[in-house]
């Protein structure tokens, strides 16, 4: 099943940069108590040999700042398709290499000068406009022995009474939407799933 948004993309980045130009500043605060799961994938990915990350949809660089404070001999990269996150997350990691773009069709494969080993993708895929397109980019990105990273919303299915549905119309609020099961699926080598189905994490080999 394709999943691509009735909005169009220069609405949708419209929204973006409206919604990111005022919730930068309080953005890693709020987001620390709901987007679980990725400090479980900063620490797996350290136990991990790389030496080119780019993630996609860095936000304000918090991901890219806790790996680059562990492993600063590595090459950095993101693709943002914020242009307010993106002037964010240049001034916080002034070491990575970051472009403005789409997950959907950024082409990255050189943006380090040469393919990533690894392409991280934290609570981005619920907010691109067609996952199936960005999935399989990055799966032609990413170096033929390299990996991509998911991170994202699971479906909720631990949490109890009206609180799954509450926190559904407020994801959709801000054109979020929680991955149906099957998506990460089609594509995945592996799947992890956190408490409850809050989140998952995927492991999606090359092309």
């Amino acid at each position: 099943m394709e999943i691509v948004s009735p909005v169009s993309r220069d609405e949708h980045k419209r929204f973006l940069d409206a919604y990111y130009g005022w919730a930068r500043d309080v953005y890693d605060v709020t987001r620390r108590y709901y987007l679980l799961g990725r400090d479980v994938v900063t620490a797996q990915l350290l136990r991990e040999p790389w030496n080119r990350l780019v993630e996609i949809g860095p936000g304000t660089g918090r991901n890219l700042r806790k790996l680059h404070a562990e492993r600063p001999v590595a090459l950095y990269g993101g693709i943002e398709a914020s242009s307010a996150m993106l002037e964010r997350a240049r001034a916080r990691c002034p070491w990575a290499l970051l472009e403005e773009g789409f997950a959907e069709d950024a082409d990255y494969r050189e943006l380090l000068g040469a393919p990533p080993d690894r392409v991280l993708v934290s609570y981005t895929l619920s907010m691109v406009q067609d996952v199936e397109r960005a999935i399989e980019n990055a799966r032609e990105m990413v170096s033929p022995r390299g990996e991509i990273v998911v991170v994202d919303f699971g479906d909720l299915r631990g949490l109890r009474g009206p609180l799954a549905p509450a926190l559904r119309a407020w994801l959709d609020a801000f054109h979020v939407t929680p991955l149906p099961q099957g998506v990460l699926e089609r594509h995945a080598r592996t799947i992890e799933d956190g408490p409850l189905g809050y989140y998952r994490i995927a492991r999606i080999p090359p092309r």
